[in-house]
């Protein structure tokens, strides 16, 4: 949704960038690391500055790969590479302990990469950017005060009228030092993309996208799955089991309607280049146990309800809460209180989506193609209300996620069948469905919330090959694979 402005954004920091490492550096570092007042100190710092940058230069290569962190990342990379050929220059830079820096960088950078770690990533650039930017301070300042001839106000103007250069360029240079590091502070954010939940209203195409994703994760990303499954019924348990599914589709048959009560969480685990990556968790239910959930998700409902959880399962809220989000807790309240499920299950659902929200870095948010396919008034005010509540909840989680909008159905909207996936043909038919949603405040809305939040836009379909009458009997996945890049 917001590529243009991600590409002029990029274009600024790479030339804010460059010219305030210019000025920096040519305008203040000399008369900053060439004083002999500077002897002292400065052979105690400049081991320490040689690795601090080395190290910055890599993790800031790093935070190109976090979109929420993308653009600081670039900044800090064109900021330090004129500055480090500046020290260089004037020999404050040890090239050995440049050369230890740069490679623990590199090795702690791509660690958290590629394992979608993010949120730790942006978390040891800000220490060292903190300590990096606390020794230049301190540099300047001891520079500064012992070029004064006294500390006073007289001091202040007659170091001015003696040398005018050298006092605008402690004070520009202080200054643009204390910006960049608040700067730098606000918009090194890191997201931890190691889990991804994905929720969308009844109806939404829910099951077949679970399994259009299941088939990636399996072809693509060894995967795996695990499911936890709340029914009325629990001989009806298994037919809504993830094997059922694919077993029906093995047979050419459709996917019956969901059971009455029945409520699947569903993970799976995907690994890319032998590492362990993602945590991909989605929610299908029936709806008879669970009314409109997504406008019940709201903080102050979550702390009733885990008070309610505490008397139901006779559990400490603290329990509870830091326990309601896995796989595991789930299965354990299953087992040890089926009795009560039936009245508690809406609770538990709530409690676990807003969990899972809170704690992903990826958040995905599905739309009924079918509801965009039909454009009457019943099914615009469905997509009206649906994406007021998606930018409440965006705007409650904040800008430390990434999220993704994905319109299943894609086949209902448009025919399909003889667009490739990957060709530019589908990628008009996304822009045209993202164009035809403007019209709708709400959505449009959004737009805005993208102006500091990263937010994606896809449109899919499990069988782009069948004709739009016809059920889905068969898994050929169209444009799926975009969305497990965004995963990914």
């Amino acid at each position: 949704m917001n590529e243009n402005k991600v590409k002029t954004y990029s274009i600024f920091a790479v030339i804010s960038g460059l010219l305030l490492s210019i000025i920096f550096s040519w305008i203040g570092a000399h008369a900053i690391f060439s004083g002999s007042n500077l002897e002292v100190p400065g052979n105690f710092f400049y081991p320490i500055i040689s690795i601090l940058l080395s190290f910055l230069l890599s993790c800031s290569i790093g935070l190109y790969y976090d979109e929420s962190s993308k653009i600081g990342g670039i900044f800090l990379v064109f900021f330090l590479i004129p500055l480090i050929i500046s020290y260089a220059y004037l020999r404050v830079l040890n090239p050995d302990l440049f050369l230890f820096g740069l490679l623990a960088g590199a090795v702690i950078s791509g660690y958290y990469v590629i394992n979608h770690h993010h949120e730790i990533l942006a978390k040891y650039t800000k220490y060292t950017l903190k300590i990096f930017t606390g020794l230049i301070m301190l540099i300047l300042f001891y520079n500064f005060f012992y070029y004064l001839p006294t500390i006073s106000i007289e001091g202040l103007l007659s170091a001015y009228y003696i040398d005018k250069f050298s006092f605008i360029s402690y004070i520009l240079n202080i200054i643009i030092v204390s910006g960049i590091y608040f700067w730098l502070m606000n918009n090194i954010i890191g997201i931890d993309a190691s889990e991804v939940f994905v929720f969308g209203p009844h109806r939404s195409g829910k099951t077949y996208f679970m399994l259009g994703m299941y088939n990636q994760f399996v072809n693509f990303f060894e995967g795996y799955h695990n499911e936890v499954i709340f029914c009325g019924l629990q001989e009806e348990e298994k037919s809504v089991r993830l094997e059922t599914y694919l077993g029906q589709l093995e047979k050419k048959e459709p996917i019956k309607s969901n059971v009455r009560d029945m409520v699947g969480i569903y993970t799976f685990i995907g690994k890319k280049w032998g590492f362990k990556s993602i945590d991909f968790t989605i929610l299908d239910y029936a709806g008879e146990w669970v009314h409109d959930l997504i406008s019940k998700i709201d903080p102050e409902i979550y702390k009733g309800l885990i008070l309610k959880l505490s008397g139901n399962l006779n559990m400490a809220q603290n329990t509870i809460a830091s326990n309601i989000g896995t796989m595991e807790f789930l299965e354990s309240i299953k087992k040890n209180n089926r009795d009560v499920i039936p009245a508690i299950i809406e609770d538990i659902v709530l409690c676990f989506i807003y969990s899972r929200l809170v704690r992903a870095g990826k958040i995905i948010l599905l739309v009924d193609g079918d509801a965009i396919a039909k454009n009457d008034g019943q099914s615009r005010d469905e997509l009206t209300r649906l994406f007021g509540y998606y930018s409440r909840i965006m705007q409650f989680l904040g800008k430390k996620k990434q999220y993704a909008f994905v319109i299943t159905k894609t086949d209902k909207i448009i025919p399909i069948e003889e667009i490739g996936e990957n060709s530019l043909q589908a990628k008009k038919v996304e822009e045209d469905i993202f164009t035809n949603l403007r019209t709708i405040t709400t959505f449009k809305a959004i737009e805005g919330i993208a102006g500091s939040i990263p937010i994606h836009f896809f449109t899919v379909s499990v069988n782009a090959m069948k004709q739009r009458d016809e059920g889905i009997i068969q898994i050929f996945p169209w444009r799926i694979g975009e969305v497990a890049k965004f995963e990914f």
